[in-house]
């Protein structure tokens, strides 16, 4: 009688110890990471992403990207499933790259640099010539951000502006204002 209930004890002892282990929230590294998940092998052997700080212009030129003082971004990832970048930021653009063929970019503010974020993207071609970004960035707290849109396709030569963080022009009274985008695509050359 004594025998099987001390296997139950240790029985129910040890299912809870594993339900604890395995229900626990992994802990956030020193670093934000960059995961592409559910995307076929052949597209990520061609996916880059590239990394601005702050841009207000960004230009690509014949398959380089470039900030408005002409220094190339930073490649952080390239054809590789996972990588991670430094989380001491507070605003960065991520600009991911399918070859020469499309683009995402991706603005990411935080409101605090020491907060670690886990971006995980996935990248899923859509009839014949669109690729389709589907994304989740979870930060270390707070709610996640879900997005999901089509890349934009790639010409030989265009600049990406954020009016957003272009010096404002004077206000005229007088002047009927539309909405302003937050950016811009100037094609220079196709």
């Amino acid at each position: 009688m004594r025998a099987p209930s001390i296997i139950l004890v240790i029985t129910v002892v040890i299912g809870t110890i594993m339900y604890f282990m395995f229900t626990r929230k992994p802990k956030f590294a020193n670093y934000d990471t960059i995961t592409f998940t559910n995307t076929p092998d052949s597209i990520i052997k061609k996916m880059k992403v590239y990394m601005a700080d702050d841009p207000k212009e960004v230009m690509y030129m014949d398959s380089s990207w470039l900030q408005a003082d002409s220094t190339q971004l930073k490649l952080i990832m390239d054809g590789v499933t996972k990588d991670t970048i430094s989380k001491a930021y507070s605003d960065i653009t991520l600009f991911i790259a399918y070859g020469d063929h499309s683009f995402y970019d991706l603005e990411l503010k935080k409101p605090d640099p020491k907060l670690a974020y886990n971006i995980n993207l996935e990248i899923q071609p859509q009839n014949n010539d669109t690729l389709i970004i589907d994304g989740i960035i979870v930060p270390q707290k707070g709610d996640a951000m879900h997005f999901q849109s089509p890349m934009m396709k790639m010409y030989s030569k265009f600049v990406v502006t954020y009016n957003s963080k272009l010096p404002q022009l004077s206000v005229d009274s007088m002047a009927i204002r539309g909405h302003d985008p937050s950016k811009t695509i100037t094609i220079l050359r196709k």
